[in-house]
Order: C-alpha cells, then structure tokens, then sequence
C-alpha cells in the first residue's frame, strides 16, 4: 500500500498517525508538493478525482481517499489495536 501526504496539511497526517498508532507495517508515504501541484498529477488524480489527499493506494490498483474512509479501511483491515471503537456507542462517541 501507498499513502500520498501532503507533510504539512492535517487530513494526510491524521491518516500517517493512524496508520503509525495501529502499527501497521509496509505502508510508503509518498510526500506531495501542494504548491507545485503534484497533487494534480495524473497518477494521484486516478485515485482521487477532486485532487485531494490523503489518498491511500491499495495493492492491486484501487485507491481511496478521504482520511476517515482511509482510517474506516484500515480498521476492518487491521482489527487489533482498536483505535475507533468497538461499538456503535464507542465508534460515535460522547455527545
């Protein structure tokens, strides 16, 4: 898996510290320069049509982006180390 990052914008690295709180290994972080429009390459624009990062590229070509369906995968993918929620209630939290 790949994860595209922008070092200073704060979606990509709260998808970079989940990733790093649930000790998930093999995943690359490929920074991306927003000021120069790397974002806006053909190769990030496949993974996410409005250009925004994070986008998490899946073994096998498919891709997602948006940090909580980033996170939201990964969490089924990589149940332990439960860092959303076991239930409902808990996945929610206080309201």
């Amino acid at each position: 898996m790949t994860l595209y990052v922008a070092p200073r914008a704060p979606n990509p690295r709260r998808a970079a510290m989940f990733i790093a709180e649930k000790g998930i290994n093999g995943v690359e972080q490929v920074p991306v320069e927003l000021r120069a429009d790397e974002h806006k390459t053909e190769e990030l624009l496949s993974g996410s049509s409005l250009s925004n990062l994070p986008v998490l590229e899946l073994n096998g070509g498919r891709a997602l982006s948006e940090s909580r369906a980033i996170c939201t995968y990964l969490k089924g993918r990589f149940p332990e180390r439960n860092l959303m929620g076991a239930t409902f209630e808990e996945h929610e939290g206080p309201r």
